[in-house]
């Protein structure tokens, strides 16, 4: 039977046929993420092998690359609601255009971000770190910064890839980085294969030449005869600011949502350290595996940009609200599965990640915690995704900032350092805040919604 009024015309069968393909589309995407975060698993096995010393400094390396990669993640990120929607209108020619101009794009995003490395290395004696860890750091940072710049190409083309809906290369060139990082790791970092040894310097030129490989990669497979109807690579033309600047429109916003995100967390690891080493510890392995159960949902929000991009070009508001409703459900489900898993193992999981018993324990409580938000941090991504496909990133930048810093930060700092409530109550502020934002954002998408109801969007 058909529901009325938002949901009408919306039955089960529509739901579960849709919902087919949005997996379609997010599978092969959070497999690219858990294949990513490899990367980051081998770099920092390669780097435990060298020395104690070299693991901490290899960490902070990977972190600050991280930090200014950001700027190519987040400037790049609205090339597929952009594309998604040009295609949706059925302006082929115009997809391959646009794409070339945020290719552009890319390469001045990537240089600023291989400069703002440069320049944190340099400052790296101001920031008060063990002085033994200093050069080991700047060792990883210079060879690992001109990874950026083919960063930076590379997510231009897998937001191409998410914006046809034709995402298996992206899968692919990522399984072919995690292999060429493996055994660049090892020869360059360790001096295997007959390589000269050279460390940190080795694991970050291993960065380099796995960014470089996998660009060159992505860029082959959009010359292949199934992208050809776009016409991405047919021309070429000088850069065009009318071009780039919408892009920038929709870019900007999310690239400070992201780093509004990344602040918290790395805020809360500060205060874990302040707290205790235990707790520290603890926290460091709960929320590297929430990190591998947010790759779903992340996938998730991805594919629903694409997908709901393109029916709000064609300005189908009946097919936008099936995409969401069937999105919303995958979401549900994935959110109720790792939470469950997290329940059930978290004792067996942690003791994969620390032999410390205390840390174990410290971990295990936290990942009660982790169990419980999954679902309001599953809600907010997916929300991100759909409202990006709609292009609204501005207001969802402003309630994350909200929820992320007014409420997570402000009252996981107050319960866990004037209450005493210590890393439980950091946990609890991240609930909360991810709990706020996922109801504004619920908010938002209901008002975005009722404005495309009023401008008179029908099925095309």
């Amino acid at each position: 039977m058909n529901n009325t009024g938002v949901l009408s015309g919306i039955t089960y069968r529509r739901i579960v046929l849709d919902g087919k393909r949005t997996l379609t589309i997010a599978l092969p995407l959070i497999g690219a993420q858990l294949l990513q975060m490899g990367n980051g698993l081998v770099d920092a096995i390669v780097a435990g092998r060298l020395g104690s010393v070299e693991l901490a400094a290899g960490g902070i390396g990977a972190g600050i690359w991280f930090f200014t990669s950001l700027l190519c993640i987040g400037l790049m990120a609205g090339l597929s609601p952009a594309l998604s929607s040009l295609i949706g209108q059925g302006r082929r020619v115009v997809v391959g255009k646009t794409f070339r101009q945020g290719l552009w794009l890319a390469v001045l995003t990537g240089v600023l971000a291989l400069i703002a490395t440069l320049l944190l290395g340099f400052s790296l004696e101001h920031w008060g770190l063990q002085s033994e860890l200093v050069p080991f750091i700047k060792q990883y940072l210079f060879a690992a910064c001109w990874s950026l710049p083919a960063f930076a190409i590379m997510m231009a083309c897998r937001n191409v890839c998410e914006a046809t809906g034709l995402v298996k290369p992206v899968l692919l060139v990522q399984a072919l980085g995690l292999i060429v990082n493996l055994f660049a790791d090892l020869a360059f970092g360790l001096g295997w294969f007959g390589f000269p040894k050279l460390g940190l310097v080795g694991i970050g030129l291993a960065t380099s030449t796995v960014m470089v490989v996998m660009a060159i990669a992505l860029l082959g497979y959009l010359r292949r005869d199934v992208f050809k109807r776009y016409q991405l690579l047919s021309g070429f033309e000088a850069p065009d600011w009318a071009e780039i600047k919408p892009m920038l429109v929709l870019s900007i916003p999310i690239y400070l949502t992201l780093l509004f995100e990344a602040g918290l967390f790395v805020a809360t690891a500060i205060q874990m350290g302040m707290i205790g080493t235990v707790e520290a510890a603890g926290h460091y392995v709960a929320i590297s595996i929430s990190g591998v159960c947010y790759m779903l949902p992340l996938g998730l929000s991805f594919a629903l940009t694409s997908r709901v991009g393109r029916v709000y070009g064609r300005e189908s508001l009946p097919a936008i609200k099936l995409r969401i409703v069937s999105g919303l459900v995958i979401m549900l489900f994935m959110a109720t599965l790792t939470a469950l898993l997290l329940l059930s193992f978290r004792h067996s999981i942690t003791g994969l990640y620390a032999e410390d018993l205390n840390v174990q324990q410290v971990a295990a409580h936290l990942l009660i915690f982790a169990a419980i938000f999954q679902l309001p941090d599953a809600v907010q991504v997916a929300l991100i995704g759909v409202l990006r496909g709609l292009q609204d990133t501005r207001v969802p930048m402003m309630i994350n900032f909200f929820a992320y810093w007014a409420v997570a930060f402000s009252v996981g700092y107050y319960c866990a350092h004037h209450l005493g409530y210590g890393a439980t109550g950091l946990w609890g502020g991240l609930i909360l805040g991810l709990s706020v934002s996922s109801v504004l954002l619920s908010f938002r998408l209901w008002v975005r919604i009722a404005q495309l109801e009023k401008e008179g969007i029908v099925v095309r």
